[in-house]
């Protein structure tokens, strides 16, 4: 009966912590200090995320030009423009490439291919502002069917392609791109209906 009694006697001594105005108190200041802390963290965070947006590089591409004429035994060639359009240089650039014959009217579901060619090529920095060319060509030579079918516009040409830097914050970025010749009166290609991104 000791000890009952011992118990019951600390039992409310301890439940009336609480009631206790200098552990209220410090408890709420303690509460609001970590509110500010926590608080003063996120937005210091998005402060630093919206300066990298701003002054990160930006690889896009700025428009894409193809040689024909689309008939068996030639080889298509294009060249490429891609710009920096962001305010500081695009660093280790490596630009992959691959022309080909789409043989169908459509593009399917699925996503790019990850695979588009063998090598890289390194561009290296790409300055902010500044624009660089690359030519790519067909591996081979068009077919006959191949011939048959792309002037009929059954078949198109299209050029995938996948553009990785990292900006002046260390950030890697990539640019997927997908450019098709259908209007073959004129040597400019036009953005795929997908396929194309940049983050």
């Amino acid at each position: 009966m000791g000890d009952t009694h011992q118990e019951n006697t600390a039992d409310p001594s301890l439940k009336r912590w609480y009631k206790n105005p200098v552990y209220v108190v410090g408890g709420c200041v303690a509460l609001v200090i970590f509110a500010l802390i926590v608080a003063f963290a996120i937005h210091s965070l998005m402060l630093k995320r919206a300066h990298q947006m701003a002054e990160r590089a930006w690889v896009r591409v700025q428009g894409a030009t193809i040689i024909g004429p689309l008939v068996q035994h030639n080889v298509p060639r294009a060249t490429i423009l891609f710009q920096n359009t962001g305010r500081s240089p695009a660093l280790t650039t490596n630009i992959r490439l691959v022309m080909t014959v789409w043989t169908s009217n459509k593009l399917p579901d699925w996503e790019m291919p990850p695979n588009l060619t063998t090598d890289a090529e390194r561009v290296g920095v790409i300055g902010p502002g500044s624009v660089v060319s690359q030519p790519l060509s067909l591996m081979r030579p068009l077919t006959d069917e191949q011939g048959m079918y792309l002037e009929r516009k059954d078949w198109f040409i299209v050029i995938l392609g996948l553009v990785s830097y990292s900006d002046i914050f260390d950030n890697l970025h990539e640019t997927k791109l997908c450019l098709i010749w259908r209007d073959t009166s004129n040597e400019r290609l036009s953005p795929c209906e997908k396929w194309n991104d940049a983050d």
